[in-house]
């Protein structure tokens, strides 16, 4: 077995509360919204991790670690075509709260992901752009989700 090596890490500062994203990140209303119109499961540990589509697209997985709301960890295994074999993947969330310049709260999320073997070429681009892709959606989708929750000022 080879060792466990990082593939990659993403950060980005949402404004949301540490327990708005937790439940970004785990609940299918949510992730349909950003994560490739996927819908999530997430059991206890040692549970399913799963998400999937409406076309069939799924990614099926264990929890590994969770933490309400600051830390889930999970291992996960997609779909490959017979020839191609993927190396185990597992995927870490990091959440907690910060400030900004402004001293303004802030939450920051680190999503970092691991592999014990070679990707395969056909899905390099894919794994080591694709969590960015997916952390830049959901900071829009939970920015804009800000901005419909807060308080309307009237115009003097």
């Amino acid at each position: 077995m080879q060792e466990w090596q990082l593939n990659s890490v993403v950060a980005v500062f949402v404004d949301a509360s540490v327990e708005r994203l937790w439940a970004a990140l785990t609940e299918s209303a949510d992730t349909e919204q950003y994560f490739m119109r996927s819908r999530v499961t997430v059991g206890d540990v040692g549970e399913a991790y799963r998400l999937e589509r409406d076309d069939g697209w799924e990614v099926d997985g264990t929890v590994l670690v969770k933490e309400p709301p600051y830390r889930l960890r999970v291992a996960w295994r997609i779909k490959t075509p017979p020839d191609l074999v993927m190396p185990n993947c597992e995927v870490e969330y990091l959440i907690e709260p910060a400030l900004t310049p402004e001293a303004k709260l802030t939450t920051k999320l680190t999503v970092s992901s691991f592999v014990d073997g070679p990707v395969p070429p056909p899905f390099l681009n894919a794994s080591r752009t694709g969590w960015a892709m997916i952390t830049r959606n959901l900071k829009e989708y939970l920015d804009q989700d800000s901005l419909q929750r807060a308080p309307r000022q009237s115009a003097i």
